[in-house]
């Protein structure tokens, strides 16, 4: 979800002035760090969800203190305790099951003691789990929540699964599309289940980002306006020439990524395009 951190999530959260975030999936904690670098400037909280997380947990809670708060957990195991949170970054377990219980759950929560739920921002509506279930863990969702699924590659080109493709390791749903398939369609149902609670922009691009606001969001003129900016055609132009600059850079030996001599900020930058 990072490289959509300085175009989208950061302004976002700066103009719905989020103190508590919540993100579920931390991985590698690329975008913790970013969360946490916020919430160290603006005095708020960053509370990270993940069941396995691939950074040293403890160290970085030496580093941040009561900035960071992290729960080794399943988010369905801990979504109904969250604390009230103004913003939740979602970007777990791709799937219907999961991304839908998530967003019900921190919602109705949420409504039950001020009335008003968070804003979501929700990485993988785009190809290929929009409309296609991942599982992590196959047996930890449901039976009869689960569509027959297969560890074999998927082409955006192919409905099926097979050869040649991407995510061959992983566990997808073995036909793209149909009721309850994907993080999308989870998004979708959510929203007409909710009409007019929430305003929603939807970002392609690194498997695209569904940002869902609350029609009653607190600084409503700064986020009317930040919601103006993304899809607006200057933005949208913008955003079409990093894509273009990040498939030339993906297209290219890891060698020749940064000419010498090394523009460090542009490195980390081009390293959070290819990632």
């Amino acid at each position: 979800m990072h490289p959509f951190w300085g175009p989208v999530i950061r302004p976002m959260l700066d103009a719905l002035d989020a103190h508590t975030v919540v993100e579920i999936g931390a991985e590698q904690g690329r975008t913790t760090r970013l969360l946490l670098e916020r919430a160290s400037e603006a005095g708020g909280t960053v509370i990270a969800i993940d069941p396995k997380p691939r950074f040293d947990v403890s160290a970085w809670g030496l580093e941040w203190g009561t900035t960071f708060q992290f729960l080794k957990a399943r988010s369905l195991d801990v979504a109904g305790r969250l604390p009230l949170s103004d913003a939740v970054l979602v970007d777990g377990d791709h799937n219907y099951f999961t991304v839908r219980r998530e967003l019900e759950v921190i919602a109705a929560s949420a409504e039950g003691h001020r009335g008003e739920p968070p804003a979501f921002f929700l990485h993988d509506v785009g190809w290929p789990y929009g409309r296609r279930d991942l599982y992590y863990d196959p047996d930890s969702i449901p039976f009869e929540h689960r569509h027959d699924a297969t560890q074999a590659a998927l082409h955006p080109d192919r409905e099926g699964t097979g050869e040649p493709g991407i995510n061959r390791g992983l566990w997808n749903a073995a036909q793209e599309g149909g009721p309850r398939n994907g993080v999308l369609t989870a998004v979708e149902d959510f929203l007409a289940s909710r009409p007019d609670q929430f305003e929603s922009v939807l970002l392609p691009g690194w498997h695209g980002l569904a940002v869902l606001v609350p029609a009653g969001a607190a600084n409503r003129t700064a986020v009317r306006r930040e919601i103006g900016r993304i899809t607006s055609a200057e933005f949208l132009t913008s955003w079409a020439g990093l894509l273009e600059r990040a498939r030339i850079l993906a297209s290219m030996p890891a060698t020749q990524v940064s000419p010498a001599p090394v523009d460090r900020d542009r490195l980390e930058r081009d390293q959070g395009l290819l990632d």
